[in-house]
């Protein structure tokens, strides 16, 4: 609890260089707002910025989450211009009542504390891999509801222009096949055992993989 209350408590920016198959792919950012407030109770956002893409085809995403202090999301919203593609929506979560009110006025029905994609990442930080190999979690988003299970895949040395970092290999699990961002494809996410920074992400796609190096820490 208390590395919980240390990482999340400062602001922080994570900065990576993306790459799709051979190339450059531009720069995704994770990025922390630290200890805040969101009508008037106190709460975390976090961003996960995408600005980049492949010739022909630009990619422009921004994602938010606001959680409460347990990690538990309160607004999750996506902003997306991926080539031809154009999106905006939000998903507002109760979790005392279990309910899911999207911003076309659709509402689910969801375990209580499920977790949104964003939120996910930043909970898969707080977790001891060395303790225990898999953790299970209710999620919802895109009206989809399942338990999404990060596991242990391995360990792994790991190098990247921040330096060099010992790794846990961990991969969020979906009955679906997707990965938990919506991608057709599965994903892993290498974690400093020592920080618990994300350094290296890739993420199966349909043409290829796409990779993200940690390039620097703010």
């Amino acid at each position: 609890m208390t590395f919980l209350v240390l990482f999340l408590s400062r602001p922080e920016t994570l900065v990576y260089e993306a790459k799709f198959g051979p190339f450059k792919a531009g720069k995704l950012f994770l990025i922390s707002s630290g200890r805040t407030e969101w009508k008037g109770k106190p709460a975390y956002r976090f961003y996960l910025i995408a600005d980049g893409g492949v010739p022909f085809y630009r990619i422009n995403d921004t994602i938010l989450s606001i959680t409460d202090t347990l990690l538990r999301p309160l607004l999750y919203k996506k902003v997306q211009h991926e080539g031809n593609y154009h999106f905006w929506g939000w998903i507002a979560y109760d979790h005392r009542n279990g309910k899911a009110l999207y911003s076309d006025g659709t509402r689910m029905d969801i375990p209580p504390g499920s977790l949104d994609p964003l939120t996910l990442v930043y909970v898969a930080r707080t977790l001891d891999f060395d303790e225990r190999k898999e953790y299970s979690f209710p999620y919802h988003v895109d009206r989809i509801t399942e338990t999404v299970r990060v596991r242990l895949v391995g360990t792994e040395r790991v190098r990247t222009p921040m330096g060099e970092y010992d790794c846990w290999v961990i991969e969020p699990v979906m009955k679906s096949g997707r990965n938990v961002f919506g991608g057709k494809g599965g994903m892993k996410i290498w974690l400093d055992r020592r920080s618990r920074i994300p350094v290296k992400v890739e993420a199966k796609m349909v043409f290829g993989n796409a990779v993200g190096y940690l390039v620097d820490r703010r």
